[in-house]
């Protein structure tokens, strides 16, 4: 039923959800004015900012009127330029969430922050006239440091319309062809009496005549080295500072006033999901001892088996490492809110000889699958900076080790559909259990009110506790005009309710009249209970 409904809302879309390729950036804007159209009672999208690039930073806001006190979970797409996919994922999303047919009563206690592509200047070259892996914005930068800006951009020697490698052979190579795919190129390895053979390199030209090849070429700052937690300076990429970018600046100011967030799942080529940590945690970069998280790593454990258990065929996958800046490593140990990353797509084979190269078990996955035309072959080019060696222009097809043909998408937003709503069912959730009165003498009650966190996440995780960014549960309790407080506090603070904890309060009342009590913090909602007292 679920499939046959899938069906139903992709021909009903006002825009064309599922081309026959990935969206660019005007397709994407178009798809959120057309759901906003669709659904202008639960949606809502505004830009943040417009990139170096020309292009809006859009978010989508799905919730009803009073979005901002329940519980969200925020879906982050186009984390890495490489990864189209993520971008497709979050706007298949956001079309996905709001189509459900119990949509209206899951916005009744949550909402939902979208941003569809946080990277468009990046995922835009894609759809260029000359593609390659690009994985920063359009700010001009001098990559290699010498004091030029752009002076080593791509060249495309073999015309195609695509960077991909160049082999030069030469004594001082150390790659080889691979014995089990001649097509791809692998280190020798001195240990099986294996010497090198060719240079392996970027295509293009030394332009600037310092030996390298494309190290400084049209932009930029990546968005995903860009921020604060162990953040690199003076590396390529990374930005003058961290959070130097509007796209950084954007979203991170988003977040942060966005209180009730709970949850931030992001798509990149990052993965800290298909397989749980054995520990979580909290790392403070040299200034004290790290701590490790003991329930955070259980909330982790849970969400890696949902995820496997929605996108089963994730379940072996690793992502790439994090190396500094990583957004979804800042949304953890500096936004304090549970982080999930995954690629959502990766291709896998179960042959281990070939197991740990990424190029062999993509071609060997793109042969098992009938999935053709993602290799250049090898092609011999006349190279002015090797007039006297053979140098060959060819290799895997840019981007299509990270996303996979389109027609397969709309069943990874099927699977990543079903493990969000997990999420949301997972959330912190405030709840009043019990309320009570009792009268001491004849004009004295008191009140007792036990409240409790109903959801499986606690109302800030281990890293948010140590956070001065998120805000504690408060109950506010407040009597009409004829009464008086005698004992208690009119408003008390709970650091954290844990999934299924409870705690109680009472208070010593006098007088009669109707009392309120509110109880709650953003990140798990609001309950409120009343009660009347008479003498």
């Amino acid at each position: 039923m679920k499939y046959l409904f899938c069906i139903i809302f992709a021909i009903a879309l006002v825009c064309n959800t599922f081309a026959q390729d990935y969206s660019n950036y005007s397709q994407i804007t178009q798809r959120i004015r057309a759901l906003k159209e669709r659904y202008s009672d639960k949606v809502e999208y505004k830009s943040l900012g417009k990139t170096v690039g020309g292009k809006e930073v859009w978010v989508v806001i799905i919730g009803k009127k009073e979005s901002s006190k329940m519980p969200a979970i925020a879906i982050v797409g186009g984390v890495d330029g490489r990864h189209l996919l993520g971008v497709e994922l979050a706007m298949g999303l956001a079309e996905r969430i709001v189509a459900q047919p119990n949509i209206d009563s899951i916005l009744d206690a949550n909402t939902y922050y979208i941003f569809p592509n946080v990277q468009p200047d990046a995922t835009e070259q894609y759809f260029s006239p000359l593609r390659y892996e690009r994985t920063v914005n359009a700010r001009a930068t001098d990559n290699d440091r010498d004091g030029s800006i752009n002076e080593d951009p791509y060249d495309d020697l073999n015309n195609d319309g695509m960077i991909t490698q160049m082999r030069v052979e030469s004594l001082l190579g150390n790659h080889i062809q691979s014995s089990i795919d001649p097509r791809v190129m692998v280190v020798a390895d001195a240990s099986k009496g294996e010497t090198g053979k060719y240079l392996l390199l970027s295509e293009g030209i030394d332009n600037d005549k310092d030996g390298l090849f494309n190290e400084d070429g049209e932009g930029g700052v990546n968005f995903n080295r860009n921020f604060t937690f162990a953040y690199k300076n003076f590396q390529s990429e990374s930005g003058e500072h961290a959070v130097s970018e509007v796209e950084s600046i954007a979203v991170a100011d988003f977040l942060y006033d966005a209180f009730n967030v709970h949850t931030v799942l992001s798509f990149s080529l990052n993965n800290n999901i298909s397989e749980a940590a054995k520990t979580f945690m909290t790392t403070n970069s040299g200034v004290s001892r790290d701590r490790e998280n003991t329930g955070d790593t259980k909330i982790y454990g849970y969400v890696n088996s949902q995820y496997n258990e929605f996108v089963p065929n994730m379940a072996k996958a690793t992502g790439l490492p994090a190396e500094g800046g990583e957004f979804y490593t800042w949304a953890y140990q500096h936004y304090g809110r549970y982080s999930f990353a995954t690629q959502a797509w990766t291709p896998v084979s179960d042959d281990k000889e070939i197991a740990g190269n990424r190029e062999l078990v993509f071609l060997k996955w793109a042969e098992e699958n009938d999935v053709e035309d993602v290799f250049v072959p090898w092609t011999t080019v006349n190279h002015p900076d090797f007039p006297d060696k053979k140098v060959e222009i060819g290799g895997i097809k840019p981007f299509v080790m990270y996303n996979p043909p389109f027609a397969m998408v709309p069943g990874i937003v099927d699977e990543h559909l079903d493990f969000v709503n997990s999420l949301t069912e997972a959330a912190p959730r405030i709840v009043i259990v019990d309320v009570k009165k009792e009268t001491l003498s004849k004009d004295i009650h008191r009140v007792t009110l036990t409240v409790g966190n109903n959801g499986l996440m606690p109302t800030i995780n281990q890293t948010g506790e140590r956070s001065i960014y998120l805000k504690y549960v408060t109950v506010q309790i407040n009597t009409s005009s004829t009464q008086s407080l005698l004992q208690g506090n009119a408003k008390t603070t709970i650091n954290v309710l844990n999934g299924g904890e409870a705690t109680e309060l009472t208070w010593l009342i006098q007088g009669s009249g109707k009392i309120t009590i509110e109880a709650g913090c953003p990140t798990a909602g609001y309950a409120t209970t009343e009660l009347r007292i008479e003498n």
